[in-house]
């Protein structure tokens, strides 16, 4: 349950007593959340452990550890704006060495500025901190675009002006899902310049069709979504992930290799897109889940 373990979070006192802040504003941001930590309680009477078991038990790869999984990311969807707070302060306050592998920094950093003949589109997996992919990828594109589901806009948006800095909201863009016109007005956002993000399980979350791909030792129905607008766009997919490195107490993102929807078939597109997330989630399964797979 390692991305679960706020008494590992708790060491995140070590980076604040390192942090120059600026202002007293600052340092109360960060006094503020090692009370929200402590304050946690981890034995919620809310709590239900078992209640993702039936779904993370269709896939036979991690079958033996369903309990332990379905446990670990209960506490982790209940205990979330915690682990929000770490990496806003994170970002806040320039520590990057503290989210991302420098291999994806610097291939990140290698990535020509998205433009109207250079079109990108981020594919964070529903594993650790994906929220944060938002403010992350805005580090190095001045202005992201994500599809996000509507109910979560509003608290998506109180997190962010409470917990980042302005330019960070300035340069993010939500396009709320589901909704007939989403993929229009993510469309144009690219075309325009912008960086998009899109969650490749469920894309762009509307009268879409799937395609069956083989996934941690079973099937997924993967949309087509994530395919179907790259295609249209001629826009390259980077595959991002996130996981909490219990040895190094770190939140780490990583960037997959890039994937070109003009040289690759629907089909090929698909498999390769979810064969990095499986490798992701295959040696972390207690910090993937996405919550709608058990509706």
């Amino acid at each position: 349950m390692s991305i679960l373990n706020f008494n590992n979070l708790l060491q995140f006192h070590s980076i604040l007593k390192n942090i120059p802040f600026q202002k007293k504003e600052e340092q109360q941001l960060a006094d503020l959340f090692l009370k929200t930590i402590v304050e946690t309680d981890m034995n919620s009477n809310t709590l239900n452990p078992l209640k993702y078991v039936p779904v993370i038990k269709s896939f036979p790869a991690l079958n033996q550890s369903a309990e332990e999984i379905s446990h670990a990311y209960s506490l982790f969807a209940e205990k979330r704006k915690s682990a929000w707070t770490y990496l806003s302060l994170s970002l806040y306050n320039k520590q990057y060495d503290q989210i991302i592998e420098p291999e994806s920094d610097r291939l990140l950093k290698s990535i020509e500025p998205a433009h109207s003949k250079n079109r990108i589109i981020i594919a964070p997996f529903h594993m650790g901190m994906h929220t944060m992919s938002m403010p992350l990828v805005t580090r190095y594109f001045d202005k992201t675009t994500i599809l996000v589901n509507s109910d979560e806009i509003d608290i998506i948006q109180q997190w962010m002006s409470t917990y980042l800095e302005a330019s960070y909201s300035d340069s993010i863009d939500m396009v709320p899902v589901p909704s007939h016109t989403s993929p229009l007005k993510f469309t144009k956002a690219i075309m325009r310049g912008a960086t998009g993000i899109i969650f490749p399980e469920f894309s762009y979350g509307i009268n879409q069709e799937e395609e069956e791909v083989p996934f941690l030792g079973g099937t997924f129905k993967a949309p087509i979504g994530v395919y179907v607008l790259a295609k249209r766009l001629s826009a390259k997919v980077y595959p991002l992930g996130s996981i909490w490195n219990e040895e190094e107490n770190k939140v780490r993102f990583m960037v997959g290799d890039s994937l070109d929807p003009n040289a690759l078939s629907q089909s090929t597109f698909l498999q390769h897109l979810f064969a990095q997330g499986e490798e992701w989630i295959a040696k972390n399964p207690e910090q993937w889940l996405w919550d709608h797979l058990i509706e």
